[in-house]
């Protein structure tokens, strides 16, 4: 046999050894990560619905429990969840966008857009929206039950809270004004502006926003005590996503499709450090996404996601336990090949 035929042979060897490898690798994680959530689903420490992908490669995407109180419907994979504070990143990014297209400036004031809102509009830029230090003052959930409501509560507004650009507070009133900008420069509502301008173009089908109590495939909330919450907004705007959407959602922001990699950075840009920002919190090197962490909550739903070039990992519930960090953590373990604790330990 000649030298180059027993090379050829040897390369193809180590080329099976190597997939094998590989295979019995992916192959065993997959098997962990099974292991952990089929445990915590039979411990009701989990309700809900997981993807995980390795290497831009989803390698485990399962539902586990009840799509509602009752017990009788399972969920599925194509089941959409109010994501929580998550949805936020829509009006960030449909602000950037909009700044990309010269619509507007990040310091332009709120009253170049909204001129009804009194006289402290003049001292907000949108730039203060975005970093959560406008000085608006929290939403007044207890009287707030639509957007007409909200934008009444904002015109009596007399004082701010404090001098725009000072200080931090995360609060709704700013994700109210983003989505109330988007929505007068555009002349669509704010929902009809995700699904046709951001969902559709990067081929989420079956992204909903506001969905209600009757729309199909929509996983609905409990407690522990197994009592079922209602669904209600009071204020517009909640993107809904099942786990192949939300999936793909975030791979848009890792590869820029959506807003370039000078818009997004500006939305992992913090006011100061450790302050969330329109996309929750991330950074960029070399032009590259090398973190994007969000969670999100509302009612008894809770989200998580956490991508970044090795591993993205996404976690839906609809009944709040409060462990999603405990389950990433688990997860991340398998992932790197280490021990892990069981989930509740």
């Amino acid at each position: 046999m000649d030298r180059i035929k027993k090379n050829r042979i040897l390369l193809f060897a180590i080329l099976l050894i190597s997939y094998n490898y590989c295979c019995c690798q992916s192959s065993k994680k997959e098997v962990r990560l099974d292991s952990l959530f089929q445990e915590a689903s039979k411990s009701k420490i989990f309700n809900g619905n997981v993807l995980i992908s390795q290497n831009g490669k989803i390698i485990y995407e399962k539902a586990f429990g009840q799509a509602d109180a009752g017990g009788i419907i399972q969920l599925n994979k194509k089941y959409r969840f109010h994501i929580g504070s998550i949805a936020k990143e829509f009006n960030a990014v449909g602000i950037m966008m909009l700044k990309e297209q010269g619509k507007l400036k990040l310091d332009d004031t709120i009253s170049k857009f909204l001129p009804e809102l009194p006289s402290w509009a003049n001292k907000i830029k949108i730039i203060h929206l975005l970093q959560y230090t406008s000085g608006l003052p929290q939403i007044k959930w207890n009287q707030v039950n639509q957007d007409s409501d909200n934008m009444m509560e904002l015109k009596k507004t007399v004082f701010l809270d404090f001098e725009p650009g000072t200080k931090y507070d995360y609060n709704n009133n700013n994700v109210f004004l983003q989505r109330k900008i988007i929505e007068k420069i555009t002349k669509m509502s704010f929902n009809d502006f995700v699904i046709q301008k951001m969902l559709q173009p990067i081929g989420i089908k079956n992204g909903i926003v506001d969905p209600n109590e009757k729309e199909k495939r929509i996983a609905k909330s409990f407690n522990s005590n197994g009592k079922q919450d209602i669904l209600k907004y009071n204020i517009s705007g909640w993107t809904a996503l099942n786990l192949n959407d939300f999936y793909k959602w975030s791979e848009a922001i890792n590869s820029f499709k959506i807003i370039s990699p000078e818009s997004t950075l500006k939305l992992f840009t913090p006011f100061t450090k450790g302050n969330q920002t329109g996309l929750g919190e991330g950074s960029i090197q070399l032009g590259r996404v090398v973190n994007h962490i969000h969670d999100g909550a509302a009612f008894n739903y809770q989200s998580l996601l956490i991508s970044n070039p090795k591993y993205t990992i996404i976690l839906m519930t609809n009944n709040k336990q409060n462990n999603l960090d405990a389950i990433s953590s688990s997860i991340q373990s398998i992932l790197e090949g280490k021990v892990y604790d069981p989930i509740g330990n």
